[in-house]
């Protein structure tokens, strides 16, 4: 079976065709929050025009608000137009390491906490202030998962999340909060 794997949840996006067992290309692209330009172009350039496709497996976070709808909307497209089945995974399992803590910015002063153990994601992703992520750490390595315009310490990556695709979840983008609209001034 052939899957293509969008992982859209940082400021580096990637892309991953894969057959049977095996990666066959991924494609890493510049993905700042909102601009999801080079997504489709990494896009047009990864996924065989006439290639049959069985399923689409996406990250759905947590991560960049504006990056996860993208990635989703996407793949939710790609997959029907194809008839593809369409398969979510934690976005926090797109990293080589067995175990590993993911630490990011949520934005307001806020990080993300996700633990990683044996390469399966122990509990839920913790929404937490600075002060408590240094008392919440386990003492693993820390993967710094950047989803604002800073550069990405550790970018995820496509092809791992298709390592992992024992761990499906529903294609639904993880929100750790409420996004932030801001209102027009009268």
């Amino acid at each position: 079976m052939t899957t293509l794997v969008i992982e859209c949840s940082s400021a580096q996006g990637s892309l991953a065709f894969c057959s049977g067992e095996s990666v066959i290309k991924e494609v890493a692209f510049e993905n700042p929050r909102g601009r999801g330009s080079a997504f489709f172009a990494a896009l047009a350039e990864i996924l065989p025009g006439g290639a049959p496709l069985g399923r689409v497996l996406v990250g759905v976070g947590p991560g960049g608000y504006n990056s996860l709808r993208v990635a989703l909307a996407s793949a939710w497209g790609i997959a029907r137009a194809r008839g593809a089945r369409l398969e979510g995974i934690s976005s926090m399992l797109a990293f080589p390491k067995p175990d590993y803590d993911v630490i990011g910015d949520a934005r307001a002063n806020q990080m993300f906490h996700a633990v990683v153990r044996n390469d399966r994601l122990i509990g839920e992703v913790a929404l937490r202030s600075a002060p408590e992520i240094a008392v919440a750490t386990t003492g693993a390595p820390l993967i710094v998962h950047a989803t604002g315009a800073e550069s990405t310490l550790h970018p995820p990556s496509a092809a791992v999340l298709f390592s992992r695709r024992d761990q499906l979840l529903a294609p639904v983008p993880v929100y750790l909060k409420p996004p932030h609209i801001t209102k027009p001034v009268p």
